[in-house]
């Protein structure tokens, strides 16, 4: 083993620490009883250089999905299970609603088309933005009166 290189850094450590804070917008109190420690216990983690036992870690891996190698060295994903592909069919398998299983669709494919994450999120708010006009281009050209006079000579021819 080379004595030369360091795996752990305290410094980095706190770092990612507040990163998975702020990707899963949760606070220094609710990983401490998680973890089943002392807001001051883990004040200590964050501000006094202090490391967490082994079974801390361990409860925030069983509880949060944390990836314990990421969160002591920097190597890997956040997460558990981040990237594999077992890991995307579980979150798919995750959503039930039909509306947000057809968004996760046409996400996937304008994200395989090359759109970036902030136009695909523009996009769903336009349609979104859409669906709370009180009238559609197709409601609109239904009421028109050149449409309605094809439709009732429509109607009235045998």
């Amino acid at each position: 083993m080379n004595k030369d290189k360091t795996f752990f850094s305290q410094d980095e450590f706190v770092q990612r620490l507040k990163a998975f804070m702020d990707a899963t917008r949760t606070t220094g109190s609710n990983l401490a009883d998680h973890a089943g420690i002392t807001k001051q216990t883990f004040s200590g983690y964050l501000n006094k250089g202090r490391t967490p036992v082994c079974s801390v870690i361990a409860e925030w891996v069983g509880e949060l999905n944390i990836n314990s190698n990421w969160l002591l060295t920097g190597v890997g994903e956040m997460f558990l299970g981040e990237g594999t592909e077992a890991a995307e069919q579980k979150k798919d398998e995750s959503i039930t609603d039909p509306i947000a299983q057809r968004m996760k669709v046409a996400a996937d494919s304008l994200e395989k088309a090359g759109a970036s994450p902030e136009l695909i999120q523009q996009t769903f708010f336009k349609i979104l933005e859409l669906q709370n006009e009180p009238h559609t281009q197709a409601e609109e050209t239904l009421r028109t009166p050149a449409f309605a006079n094809d439709r009732d000579r429509s109607i009235k021819q045998p």
